[in-house]
């Protein structure tokens, strides 16, 4: 598959070309190992192009995403070594904050940062996302007090258009760094599938940040297990029935109802192992392919971009009315699976071409890449990433809280 290659901190330098062919272009490679040298390589037209990094600057990359030209030395000098509840993250967290409001510049600094930090140290996800996990852990009555149900939002017309409204400056942010945004899924997904730390700081900032949220709206978190099965084995009726190519190999295995389920119910409850599991279940279905969950990021970011520019609130009503379950829950995760397996079912495979079509081209993108997951199960999986992102997109910037003034902290959820 073809990307779009971002490379941060660069300079234009001294071009060499030579007469390597390529055909991926505008990826980019490393020279040499991590930080030894400033040269990099970019396909450009077919031909292999080699690049020099600004500088005391050197190349990074994983071999999976786009390089980055980093002052790994500057960058170590720029991180907190604080105290402070959050472990001397706070200006990354505002840098976020700031981006889910709209500030497409902060955005970028946040996801150029976190960039730059995975990849210069493969410990980094675990570090960061665990110090703030404790951050979230230590202030948690600070974040229920102003935590905001999303399910409760969308009841009302003043409701919904905050909310798509939200989601409008988020996607602002979004539109200007989807390439980097992408690759920093992409990054967290690889660091975490293969970097027992980066998976534990990561499942417990998940696990912490939706039950600190969560419990704003009820004490109690943990969301009904008869209603996570019933809604799981919906999804997987439907998607069978109607999409058995596709989608209907999404619940299937580590992903299987009954398997799965129990994973879901104990993670809302605040175990952060079963936050993993759920992770890992997800994550491996693409095989050792990350590197093609950025482009499907990306296409979660053009999806949300036309959700937030056609949506209203009579049109968003339309839908709730007419998707919505028989049989509500008091899990807005339950009524958002529930409403899914609905989507499919009142569709009747109408889309089961365009969708098998899709597949097909993926798996041609992907057959020379010695992955595991040109296949039907990692296309699947690669579809629920989407989906997990683009309505995390569209709900993050309303469904949350802040702490404190000065250093703000969103806690966000789906299930909220």
């Amino acid at each position: 598959m073809l990307y779009r290659d971002i490379i941060l901190f660069l300079a234009l330098g001294l071009q060499t070309v030579f007469a390597a062919r390529c055909e991926n272009e505008n990826s980019s490679r490393c020279v040499e190992p991590n930080g030894k040298s400033n040269k990099y390589i970019v396909c450009e037209n077919g031909n292999e192009v080699e690049k020099t990094c600004e500088g005391a600057e050197t190349c990074y990359g994983n071999g999976k995403t786009g390089t980055m030209c980093i002052d790994a030395v500057a960058l170590k000098k720029r991180q907190s070594n604080s105290n402070s509840a959050f472990g001397g993250y706070e200006p990354l967290l505002n840098s976020f904050n700031s981006g889910l409001y709209g500030d497409a510049n902060s955005f970028g600094k946040f996801v150029n940062n976190m960039r730059s930090m995975m990849l210069t140290d493969k410990n980094a996800l675990g570090d960061v996302t665990g110090s703030i996990s404790n951050g979230v852990q230590s202030t948690k009555s600070k974040i229920a007090s102003n935590t905001k149900n999303v399910g409760a939002m969308l009841g009302s017309n003043n409701g919904i258009q905050n909310v798509i409204s939200n989601a409008k400056n988020f996607q602002r942010s979004l539109n200007q760094n989807a390439a980097g945004y992408s690759y920093l899924v992409s990054d967290a997904a690889t660091g975490a599938k293969t970097n027992p730390n980066n998976l534990s700081g990561l499942s417990s900032l998940l696990s912490n940040s939706y039950t600190a949220a969560a419990s704003g709206v009820n004490p109690d978190t943990t969301i009904p297990s008869g209603d996570v099965n019933r809604a799981l084995n919906n999804m997987n009726l439907a998607f069978n029935l109607f999409y058995p190519n596709t989608l209907g190999r999404l619940l299937r295995g580590s992903a299987a109802p009954n398997t799965i389920a129990p994973s879901i119910v104990a993670s809302s409850g605040g175990d952060s192992n079963a936050t993993a599991n759920v992770f890992r279940s997800l994550v491996d279905k693409t095989a050792n392919g990350q590197q093609f969950i950025a482009p499907f990021t990306t296409a979660g970011v053009q999806l949300s971009n036309s959700v937030t520019g056609y949506a209203t609130p009579a049109r968003v009503s339309n839908v709730f009315r007419k998707y919505r379950s028989v049989s509500s829950s008091s899990s807005n995760t339950v009524n958002a699976l529930n409403g899914v397996a609905n989507v499919a079912i009142a569709s009747r495979g109408r889309y089961r071409a365009a969708i098998d079509n899709s597949n097909i081209a993926y798996s041609t993108d992907t057959s020379g890449v010695d992955c595991g997951c040109g296949n039907s199960d990692s296309f699947s999986g690669l579809l629920a990433i989407l989906a997990v992102l683009t309505t995390s997109q569209l709900v993050a910037p309303s469904g949350g809280c802040c702490y404190p003034s000065g250093a703000s902290v969103f806690a966000r959820s789906l299930i909220v």
